[in-house]
């Protein structure tokens, strides 16, 4: 009975001292910090939340942290939601989040705090944590976010000015045996307005995309074999940028959509005029 009293009075000490520790340790820390709200996880009620995609399209090489491991990644970033992070590992250039075809829950509501922070890390501290310091917030907006709707926050804009360009995406499911497709023209070449041609079809499917526009959605029949996907320069039959690079085959699914995200400025080292496709639904 006595080592059963001093267990609970052990705990009860215990108890006190880490409430008074709580509260020495919030006293002393009078401003909020990006790196200690990092640290608290705050999980969102779905039905009370907005859905949003970052797609990181910023052709500049600078910013850059220093400790990178080479100077052509341009800024690598972490998105803040009202001071939470939202972003699991850095987004780099031509970086997705989420990486998949799903989108990521955000708060929704008239004023949202949105911060674009370079991603330091604490290398010292294992697991690595956040580690912002001064001049590392790159960009401070707000946005209005409706509950159960879509986004897409395009970073881009001219070098070295980073903006954010924040989309409503209208998701309306394609028709069986049919695909949605449109074009995002990020190209940080202001002059250049784009078109999207189809080999298959041997035709333009979308026609002069001007920059820091995107099309409306297309209905394409679903091709029996794979497409390839240009970009051209409007006026002209010079294919600008192959669709997936490397890898130019297309193959869509029925009912999927999905954007041609222009991307890239003439004259930067790594950084040239490219486009990809990013499966929406």
């Amino acid at each position: 009975m006595l080592s059963s009293r001093k267990n609970i009075n052990m705990k009860r000490s215990l108890h006190i001292l880490i409430f008074g520790i709580c509260l020495f340790a919030a006293g002393a820390c009078s401003t909020n910090n990006l790196l200690d709200e990092n640290r608290k996880w705050e999980y969102l009620d779905s039905s009370n939340a907005a859905y949003i995609k970052l797609i990181h399209n910023f052709a500049g090489n600078t910013p850059q942290l220093p400790t990178a491991p080479n100077l052509t990644t341009g800024p690598q970033i972490f998105l803040y939601a009202n001071g939470q992070k939202l972003t699991g590992n850095a987004v780099g250039y031509t970086g997705l989040f989420p990486a998949t075809t799903v989108y990521a829950l955000a708060p929704a509501g008239n004023s949202v705090r949105f911060d674009i922070v370079m991603a330091r890390m604490n290398l010292a501290v294992v697991p690595n944590v956040p580690a912002p310091v001064a001049g590392d917030t790159l960009l401070t907006f707000t946005q209005s976010l409706q509950a159960g709707k879509y986004y897409s926050f395009i970073m881009g804009d001219s070098v070295p000015n980073i903006r954010v360009t924040v989309n409503e995406d209208q998701l309306n499911a394609p028709a069986a045996g049919k695909y949605k497709i449109r074009v995002a023209n990020w190209v940080m070449n202001p002059g250049d307005t784009l078109s999207l041609y189809s080999r298959l079809q041997k035709t333009e499917i979308i026609q002069n995309v001007a920059h820091k526009n995107i099309s409306d959605w297309v209905e394409v029949s679903v091709p029996v074999i794979s497409d390839t996907l240009e970009l051209r320069k409007k006026g002209t039959t010079t294919i600008y940028a192959t669709v997936n690079g490397s890898t130019p085959s297309f193959l869509p699914t029925s009912t999927r959509m999905y954007t041609v995200m222009a991307r890239g400025k003439t004259g930067v080292t790594s950084k040239g005029p490219s486009a990809t496709t990013i499966t929406n639904r």
